[in-house]
């Protein structure tokens, strides 16, 4: 647990990763804001996907977030920070 919050706070020490988490942080608020207007929803998710693999290279977590994203009512789940957290917590940089 004590290497998982160092790797985090190591992570966060860097410039894509702080970008990375604002980035879902301001999508998942968006898709909170939208929730009842679901083809804004999915473009908020699909360009939040590309601004992310963009921004960290491509990662399995993201896909599975975009996945947890297009299910109806899990999508209120904040899973693109959720991700980018755990991302950062496992991450060796």
């Amino acid at each position: 647990m004590i290497k998982a919050i160092r790797n985090l706070a190591t992570a966060m020490k860097l410039p894509k990763w702080r970008r990375a988490l604002l980035i879902a942080i301001i999508s998942d608020i968006l898709s909170f804001v939208f929730a009842l207007i679901p083809p804004v929803q999915w473009g908020v998710d699909l360009v939040t996907a590309i601004l992310l693999v963009s921004v960290l290279g491509f990662r399995w977590p993201l896909l599975i977030a975009m996945i947890i994203e297009v299910i109806p009512a899990i999508e209120l789940f904040p899973a693109w920070t959720l991700v980018i957290l755990a991302l950062a917590f496992s991450s060796k940089e």
